[in-house]
């Protein structure tokens, strides 16, 4: 299906938010029988996401009262200990089927009782899109870690689909890499979508820098490489680095029609424009995969 694009960033203060979207507290009893039924990543939220995090925090491993039903970096690193500790390899925090059938074998997940209350992350950027079609793609050989060793980034990733208004929805923090799930995995012909936040900024005022501060420095013939949930390294070398207006047809930046496998990386820059509550300019590092 054609997709069409268009590079709109508006980059909001950032402000706190309960990412539970109107989702408030609620006491759930799980049926008989409940078993994990996907892979759960950074920046997923849900019921599973709360008896994975209640099965963490009786072993130990996840040090909060009681789970919130998202998975946030704490999620992720007490279960890279879980992992450690039971053998499964890579630890990093994703959990896949391995994981899964695991828990599955060791726990009567159906006698836990859950109560999920909305989390609250900060956010920067948000990326308008539209597109004809929403279909999720993480499935094995999905992205766990994002390497610039140019830049010094070792990041996870969250995983970005569209938004209820159909903008491309991006991290819920300052830290992580998106990958928009609706592009391929980074590796897969074709191109493969990650976004991250430049910083945090309040009353115009930049407080944190994010993940993707210092990504214009990058060059042709730097590389950088994506690690997957199945333990691969994808490499990937610079091909260009391009400013956008966030009303330019970005196409190019979505699509390939070469056949090869690509990873473009997409981020603010510019001036702060505070009345638009929005950076003057995007920028995209276009990357090919390494032979």
């Amino acid at each position: 299906m054609k997709f069409f694009y268009k590079i709109g960033f508006a980059v909001s203060l950032a402000y706190l938010f309960a990412v539970g979207h109107g989702m408030g507290a609620q006491g759930a009893t799980l049926n008989p029988g409940f078993a994990f039924t996907r892979n759960l990543a950074l920046g997923i939220q849900g019921n599973d996401v709360s008896v994975l995090q209640q099965f963490l925090i009786e072993g130990g491993y996840l040090q909060i009262s009681t789970s919130t039903g998202y998975f946030g970096p704490l999620t992720s690193a007490a279960l890279g200990s879980w992992q450690a500790s039971e053998g499964i390899s890579p630890s990093v925090g994703y959990f896949g089927p391995i994981s899964r059938s695991r828990i599955d074998a060791l726990v009567p997940l159906a006698s836990i009782n859950v109560t999920t209350t909305p989390s609250t992350v900060e956010t920067t950027t948000s990326i308008n899109t539209t597109a004809s079609t929403t279909v999720a793609n993480n499935e094995n050989g999905s992205p766990v870690r994002l390497i610039i060793p140019k830049l010094s980034i070792d990041a996870g990733f969250q995983y970005t689909g569209f938004e209820s208004d159909g903008t491309m929805a991006v991290p819920t923090n300052i830290y992580d890499a998106g990958w928009f799930t609706d592009s391929v995995r980074p590796g897969e012909k074709g191109v493969a979508i990650v976004t991250g936040h430049v910083a945090q900024v309040r009353g115009g005022v930049v407080t944190k820098l994010g993940v993707f501060n210092d990504l214009h420095a990058l060059q042709p013939g730097d590389r950088l490489s994506v690690v997957n949930d199945q333990g691969k390294s994808i490499a990937f070398v610079v091909r260009e680095v391009r400013s956008y207006d966030p009303a330019a047809d970005a196409t190019d930046v979505f699509t390939s029609s070469d056949g090869g496998a690509h990873l473009n990386l997409i981020t603010c820059e510019g001036t702060w424009n505070p009345s638009q509550v929005s950076y003057s300019q995007r920028l995209v590092v276009f990357t090919d995969a390494a032979q």
